[in-house]
């Protein structure tokens, strides 16, 4: 059974809403396409617009088929899309929240402030309750922002980029409500 349209949700500074296709370009000179923000994460920087277009259709194939989610985060300021977030099933029965945003934008709160939104929404209107996030060791400034939104350390662990380029050692936090 397929879903019908992904939930706007709003924040005190930000919308997050459905990435589509008209967004690409957006994206792909926000985020996508900056090696910095792909640094740590399962994908690799896009090489150009068509890859993000190929990401979009596919999160929003994944959303009405396997029940993931993937909203854009817009600046209601400006209307600038300036990251994602989104959260999918994962193989320990929770859903998992992953999340980027451009470069730019780093250190203004706005990723922690997503992720509490996205907690909120997902146990409140799909009653989801169990709920995971990792980053890599390296990455601590991502940990900070699961550790913000009340997220508890739990164990070590590794992940690889989608395309096998690339393996890191992690730290996996969890948050049950």
């Amino acid at each position: 059974m397929e879903k019908g349209e992904m939930k706007v949700l709003e924040t005190e500074r930000l919308i997050l809403r459905a990435l589509t296709v008209n967004d690409a370009e957006e994206a792909f000179k926000n985020w996508t396409s900056n090696d910095d923000v792909s640094k740590y994460v399962r994908w690799s920087t896009h090489k150009n617009i068509e890859e993000t277009k190929e990401y979009i259709l596919l999160e929003e194939k994944r959303y009405k088929k396997e029940g993931c989610f993937n909203w854009g985060i817009v600046l209601k300021n400006s209307n600038e899309l300036i990251g994602a977030i989104g959260a999918f099933p994962s193989e320990d029965n929770r859903y998992e929240i992953g999340y980027n945003i451009a470069k730019k934008h780093w250190n203004n709160g706005y990723t922690t402030e997503a992720l509490k939104e996205v907690i909120n929404y997902l146990a409140i209107e799909e009653k989801i309750h169990r709920f995971r996030c990792a980053h890599a060791v390296l990455n601590p400034a991502s940990g900070a922002v699961m550790k913000k939104a009340g997220f508890k350390y739990v164990k070590d662990e590794s992940y690889e980029k989608f395309d096998k380029s690339q393996k890191f050692e992690s730290k996996v936090y969890y948050l049950d409500i």
